[in-house]
């Protein structure tokens, strides 16, 4: 089959517009509904910010079982149900809910399980059957959704609740919509791998009775050729060194998530100015996106994914005390760098590493403790903030953790695999 004939790159447009629609507008445009929500019902900032952080926890903890679902019933069918899921919450936030504890029930566990379903969890196992190569581009690209979405969700959804005269649910039945084109997306051009179309992984040729495959350019060293049996995963130092390395980045994007929009009003900001600085978080998000795109095929991601761990800590120092939209500017990229990069790295390192057969359950693990401290990192945030008066103290704390996040990564090493003779299984160079 021609090249120009390959299948993955029109299932990564697929991708693309399933997470722009199924991750944006819900991470990144709820605040705004969130918090008009807040503000209607005289929300202390603990419960302000309680359905943002069980959201965080919910739409990454049930990632292991995502990963049984795909397994058992393909990507395809488990992404059509986590987009139903979210039309289905989108309808009960827009009509019943009308308590903190409902939006807890709603957002942080239905429209939550849902986007773990129907968003990144959900696509990237066929990312990387349908990528090997080209995977650290081909992850990115579909990331970029996210971000992609994340420049108009926030600002859009602020204008429809705008337009409906404050009324915060008309947000959510914009969301509903969306959520139910996705569905039909997902279920019209999801195709599950590469050979049930006939083709080879990154568009290569088939290897049966081919010499062209002899030709096919050889891996990097950093792309593991080992099957990794999950258990010695789970026992590998390294991975567990990176999975807390995008913590201390984590907890602070969604402290930020959480809480920023009401931060930001304490500081003088409007919440439309608080608005463009949650887009211009999620946009920049492109840039780290677009680092590994460039350069994460090239050289190994954890590198980047280095680079990415300690500005997100800069940016977590500046988002303490800004004075001027151009320090919220200069904030905004530095957390969107840092957390969209940093994100798309740990998930291609994780796959390079450890292969194709383990990654949707390592991805899950990582995802899992990475939103638990998020959950925790948030919860702890506003109850500081309702001791202090002020969010200082959690930021410095986990700007300090992505710091030393950035020092780890550079130091680590690529995991080996001891075979039972205990000689190191994994090889570093050449062949398919």
């Amino acid at each position: 089959m021609k090249k120009s004939g390959f299948y993955g790159w029109k299932l990564i447009a697929a991708f693309w517009v399933i997470v722009f629609i199924n991750i944006a507008f819900a991470a990144y445009g709820s605040p705004v509904m969130n918090a008009g929500m807040a503000q209607q019902l005289h929300l202390s900032r603990t419960l302000a910010g309680m359905p943002y952080s069980v959201y965080t926890v919910m739409s990454a903890v049930p990632s292991v079982l995502i990963a049984v679902l795909v397994r058992r019933f393909g990507v395809r069918m488990t992404v059509v149900f986590g987009s139903l899921l979210i039309l289905a919450g989108c309808v009960l936030m827009a009509t019943v809910v009308n308590s903190a504890l409902g939006a807890v029930i709603v957002f942080g566990f239905v429209i939550a399980f849902g986007v773990c379903a129907g968003g990144v969890f959900g696509v990237q196992p066929g990312v990387v059957l349908w990528f090997v190569r080209r995977r650290a581009l081909a992850i990115s690209l579909v990331y970029s959704g996210g971000a992609f979405g994340g420049l108009f969700a926030a600002r859009m959804l602020n204008r429809v609740i705008v337009h409906a005269g404050g009324n915060w649910r008309a947000g959510w039945w914009l969301f509903a919509a969306l959520a139910a084109v996705a569905a039909v997306i997902a279920l019209v051009f999801i195709r599950e791998r590469p050979s049930d179309l006939g083709q080879e992984p990154d568009g290569g040729p088939r290897p049966a009775r081919s010499s062209k495959a002899a030709k096919m350019p050889p891996r990097p060293s950093f792309i593991t050729h080992e099957v990794w049996p999950f258990a010695e995963v789970l026992r590998s130092g390294r991975f567990w060194i990176m999975v807390l390395a995008l913590c201390g980045g984590s907890a602070g994007f969604t402290l930020f998530m959480a809480q920023g929009v009401l931060h930001l009003n304490d500081l003088g900001f409007t919440t439309a100015q608080a608005a463009l600085a949650l887009s211009v978080t999620t946009g920049s998000a492109l840039l780290g996106k677009a680092a590994l795109a460039l350069f994460g095929d090239i050289i190994d991601p954890r590198y980047i994914w280095a680079v990415t761990a300690a500005v997100f800590g800069i940016g977590l120092v500046l988002v303490i005390d800004p004075r001027s939209m151009l320090s919220v500017y200069a904030f905004s990229l530095c957390v969107g760098f840092g957390f969209g990069g940093g994100l798309v790295c740990m998930m291609t390192t994780l796959s390079n590493y450890y292969g194709t057969e383990v990654f949707a359950a390592a991805a899950g693990i990582a995802g899992a403790l990475n939103t638990i401290v998020s959950f925790v990192a948030s919860v702890l945030g506003g109850v500081v903030y309702d001791a202090l008066g002020s969010y200082a103290p959690t930021f410095y704390i986990l700007a300090a953790w992505c710091f030393a996040g950035a020092i780890a990564l550079v130091l680590v090493r690529p995991p080996l695999r001891h075979a039972a003779a205990g000689r190191p299984a994994v090889a570093v160079s050449g062949g398919p």
